[in-house]
């Protein structure tokens, strides 16, 4: 395929997978450390909380004396991505708290060698009520599921939060969007992989004919 037909189809199905993205904005409570009991302490099993398309907020504390750390992990199935994850509400006696992103289940240690992404939530500097801290953690993250800035494809993600001074409650909302894969749409797509077949042979007919010329042109000197 040539590079000109390439970059048209990538192009194509770039915008059609955009437009495919479908986000149901109503936000549901998955879990509430008040009702469902206190998330995970242990890195290495976080509490699994499961995601629907749609908003799911998660409500917890962290507290810096006695310890308490909350580790969780999510699932983001087929056909899905993580689009957001928006800090809903902080309430804290200090000004912010550790927020560390690791692909797959649980964070291999405690330091910053077992997380692939962190921010500081709560105020400026760092991530505010009503951020999307997607926006921070994914940028310049490479690793199976990232998908690009704030867009987090199918697999498994854990999360640590933990309060350095003080104590802190907080809400955090995951959006969760479905990629829906219209009937139409491999029609679609075998119609661009026939329009790459059609300029590689149109390409190879203009390259036989091309070098038959040549070859032509060559046995006529060869005959003088």
């Amino acid at each position: 395929m040539s590079a000109r037909v390439n970059t048209v189809f990538r192009t194509v199905f770039g915008v059609v997978f955009s437009g495919l993205i479908a986000f149901n904005a109503q936000a549901a409570t998955v879990y509430d450390e008040v009702l469902h009991g206190d998330l995970s302490d242990n890195h290495l099993s976080p509490t699994a909380v499961g995601l629907s398309v749609g908003g799911n907020v998660i409500v917890g504390s962290t507290i810096h004396q006695p310890l308490d750390r909350d580790f969780f992990s999510v699932t983001i199935g087929a056909g899905q991505v993580l689009n957001a994850i928006v800090l809903s509400s902080y309430t804290t006696t200090d000004d912010q708290s550790f927020f560390g992103l690791a692909i797959g289940n649980g964070f291999e240690n405690l330091g910053f060698t077992g997380v692939d992404s962190w921010a500081l939530i709560g105020s400026t500097p760092g991530v505010s009520v009503g951020n999307n801290l997607l926006d921070f953690i994914t940028s310049g993250l490479v690793g199976p599921g990232v998908l690009g800035p704030s867009l987090l494809g199918p697999g498994v993600y854990s999360f640590w939060l933990q309060e350095t001074e003080g104590s802190t409650t907080y809400s955090l909302d995951y959006q969760v969007a479905a990629v829906p894969l219209p009937a139409g749409l491999p029609l679609f797509l075998s119609g661009l992989l026939g329009i790459g077949a059609m300029a590689r042979k149109t390409m190879l007919g203009s390259s036989i004919g091309r070098h038959s010329r040549l070859l032509k042109r060559a046995a006529r000197h060869a005959s003088v």
